[in-house]
């Protein structure tokens, strides 16, 4: 039996906008949740917010004989590449946030974009319990469970540590994942 936290309850029978936010990046299975929660989860009156975490972690050259080869050669000029690579990083995320914003308002969704920098898992928990969100959203390649253990699921990860319910919706595109039906995506709410 699903239990519903009472404050969720409370702003469902009082019609009070949700306060939702949905993880994006640029996988197609962040598009097809999007896609989905806009048809068939969202209401205009909404509060929205659309994240995405830059994960920028720092090019580094071993400490090697042969890196310090190529540093003397000015193939490695890291701080300068770092930078670089940052900025093309947000320039991507902004304008494909804007997209999303696009797409949102489309469906009568009226959404805020948020970028973050750092460890997507955790900033996207933290951003959860700072802004008091009542529903959290995020996409699902279906990872094996090898996968899941090796690489660690974002979702996976915000099912387990969020404070609010999460929406998790499960990618049936062929893009995301090897199956071979063209189904509706799955979804799974978890309750914390």
């Amino acid at each position: 039996w699903l239990q519903i936290p009472a404050v969720y309850v409370s702003k469902i029978q009082k019609k009070m906008p949700r306060k939702v936010a949905i993880a994006l990046d640029s996988d197609p299975c962040s598009v097809e949740a999007l896609a989905w929660l806009l048809k068939a989860f969202l209401v205009p009156k909404d509060e929205v917010s659309l994240i995405h975490v830059i994960d920028r972690r720092p090019i580094e050259l071993p400490e090697s004989d042969e890196c310090k080869k190529l540093r003397g050669y000015g193939y490695a000029n890291l701080v300068e590449l770092n930078k670089c690579v940052e900025k093309l990083h947000e320039a991507k995320a902004v304008e494909m946030m804007r997209e999303f914003a696009k797409q949102s308002l489309k469906s009568g969704i009226d959404a805020e974009t948020i970028l973050l920098k750092g460890n997507v898992k955790h900033k996207l928990c933290h951003f959860a319990e700072e802004e008091n969100i009542d529903v959290f959203a995020v996409g699902s390649r279906g990872l094996g469970m090898a996968s899941r253990m090796m690489l660690g699921s974002v979702s996976d990860y915000c099912v387990h540590n969020m404070k609010c319910p999460v929406v998790v919706v499960k990618c049936s595109s062929l893009e995301c994942n090897d199956t071979t039906s063209n189904t509706k995506p799955a979804v799974s709410v978890a309750v914390s």
